[in-house]
């Protein structure tokens, strides 16, 4: 079957065609799929290309799947970084699938290997957070996606959104990524200060107070969580020095 041409249906489609491999959405189609309720028309937006995550050491296998999904694979690309990152193509809909194995690292790295089956076709709320948060420069529809989840997501203190709780935001996850690394900690409280504002701006009172008291917990859990020595010793440093990467753009055919 080729891929559809509405976004959001063919990324169930594409995470339903291969199985039992464990692929997940990220990027703001994961976010759509996380649809726990209404969601005001400020938050509503429309979406590009796919992005996914696929287990660690599986690009032979992954690069099967895409081709019998209905996918080009960006073969010179894929020889020489698939062992962390991936590019595929839709051709008929001008659509790129950006894949990363096991590991989603931009600004900062993330783990994601031992989290994909949390949520039936996406990355479960931290995480999806997380991959927002890690922004240092974060845009405006990071921003939208990120007060969607705050919004749609209760805040709990379990690990991970296990238990059958994907509507929960696992403060757990969010404690354990941040705070055992100073820059990760610093981009996302950055961050999160951004996404209450945003959240003023965008929706109705009570929506925004939801979204701002929440944030506020988050805020709060990240301050209290007990520091790695190795975040104390890069907090001593400080913004002297940058805390994130610069990732390079990739794509095109």
């Amino acid at each position: 079957m080729s891929p559809l041409a509405d976004v959001v249906t063919e990324g169930r489609r594409l995470v339903e065609s291969v199985g039992d491999f464990r692929m997940r959405l990220l990027g703001g189609v994961g976010v759509a799929l996380h649809d726990h309720r209404p969601v005001p028309p400020a938050l509503e937006r429309g979406y590009g290309d796919l992005d996914v995550v696929v287990p660690p050491k599986s690009a032979k296998q992954t690069s099967a799947l895409m081709v019998a999904a209905g996918y080009e694979p960006n073969d010179r690309f894929n020889a020489l970084h698939g062992a962390q990152r991936m590019l595929f193509y839709d051709l008929d809909n001008k659509r790129q699938v950006d894949v990363f194995v096991g590991v989603f690292s931009m600004c900062h790295r993330l783990d994601l290997s031992s989290r994909l089956d949390l949520h039936p076709y996406a990355l479960e709320a931290a995480d999806l957070l997380l991959t927002k948060l890690q922004i240092h420069e974060i845009n405006r529809k990071d921003l939208v996606d990120a007060v969607r989840l705050v919004l749609t997501h209760e805040n709990a203190d379990i690990a991970g959104g296990g238990g059958g709780r994907t509507s929960s935001m696992s403060l757990d996850r969010l404690r354990s990524v941040t705070s055992t690394d100073w820059g990760w900690y610093t981009t996302v409280t950055d961050n999160l200060a951004l996404v209450r504002t945003a959240a003023g701006e965008l929706l109705e009172p009570v929506d925004a107070g939801i979204v701002e008291g929440r944030v506020d917990e988050i805020v709060g859990a990240l301050q209290a969580s007990p520091k790695s020595m190795r975040w104390k010793a890069r907090s001593v440093v400080g913004r002297k020095t940058p805390w994130y990467e610069l990732p390079e753009e990739v794509g095109g055919a």
